[in-house]
């Protein structure tokens, strides 16, 4: 409870720690008590934190990743001016030390935010990596942006403009939920949360100015698609969206993702799609002129039988 206490203040200081391992974002997606949090300090201030919700599983204690959140891992706290050699070292020494503090897991499991481009520290202590993949767009004008779309998504917004579709902000999570289903249920699949569980979400980050929704609505007055867009101070993540299945060719997605990226590049943030590593949604993002970037997901089976499933199933998979 002491690292937890400390955590949140640190949280309060450290202006760019990422939405998703922000104290308040871990209450709501993991519950108060879900997550604990393990950190550094030297000289009686916090250097390197890594926050984690951990989970039971059948017999097993996992740490994973929560619901709808795309990221979490280290976050470190850099001496001013350090030289490219002392920086690499500092994060081997923060890193090494935030290993040792994790708690007996039988599994851990976590995508770091990009910016973590050094995973050696854990390599060498018997964690694996897994290369994924988002797209970002950042420090271009709304120009730029215009002129590096894709042909076929300059062609659907002209259309969705021609035939009367408009793009509004709103507040109605109810909506927003209900097309986020429809996405789900045109491709046979159940909602993977519930609407309390995105209310409860989106409530924490109203309070803390952190959300933003775009919907789109027909000449009707019907809305045909809709977005769930949350922000830190450096970054606006797509989080979730939704398109009415009955109007799905009428552009509606494509105009609210670009009102979503002026909003972020206007506001001085950068955009983040939050990636996908399925093709046919890694190409949809990246018609937006999106750059990619990879990040890493790291894990460690510590469990004997946890690794004999692991190997049965890709032994299976390529049957």
């Amino acid at each position: 409870m002491i690292n937890k206490q400390k955590y949140r203040e640190f949280c309060k200081r450290e202006k760019d720690i990422p939405i998703f391992s922000k104290d308040w974002w871990l209450d709501s997606v993991c519950e108060a008590n879900g997550w604990d949090v393990v950190l550094i300090e030297k000289g009686g201030q916090v250097t390197a934190s890594l926050p984690y919700c951990k989970t039971k599983k059948a017999i097993f204690d996992i740490i994973t990743m929560p619901k709808l959140t795309q990221t979490m891992g280290v976050y470190i706290k850099y001496p001013p001016k350090q030289k490219y050699y002392k920086r690499l070292s500092w994060e081997k020494d923060m890193m090494s030390k935030l290993i040792d503090s994790l708690p007996k897991v039988d599994m851990f499991s976590q995508n770091f935010d990009k910016c973590i481009t050094n995973w050696l520290p854990f390599y060498w202590t018997g964690f694996e990596q897994t290369t994924r993949y988002t797209y970002v767009i950042e420090n271009i004008t709304i120009e730029e942006l215009e002129k590096n779309l894709e042909t076929d998504i300059r062609r659907r917004r002209r259309k969705a403009f021609k035939v009367g579709v408009e793009v509004f902000e709103s507040d109605d999570v109810e909506k927003f939920y209900e097309l986020n289903s429809m996405t789900f249920s045109r491709q046979g699949m159940s909602t993977p949360y519930s609407f309390e569980f995105v209310k409860k979400l989106y409530d924490i980050c109203k309070q803390n100015d952190a959300v933003k929704m775009y919907f789109a609505k027909n000449s009707d007055g019907i809305v045909i698609a809709v977005n769930f867009l949350v922000y830190d101070e450096n970054t606006v993540y797509y989080l979730m969206g939704g398109i009415h299945p009955d109007f799905k060719d009428l552009g509606g997605m494509d105009v609210v993702q670009f009102e979503s990226i002026k909003f972020a590049l206007e506001s001085g943030r950068a955009f983040d799609f939050e990636g996908s590593m399925i093709e046919s949604i890694e190409k949809y993002f990246r018609s937006f002129g999106a750059v990619q970037k990879p990040y890493f997901n790291i894990t460690k089976t510590n469990s004997k039988l946890l690794q004999i499933r692991q190997v049965v199933k890709e032994i299976l998979r390529y049957r």
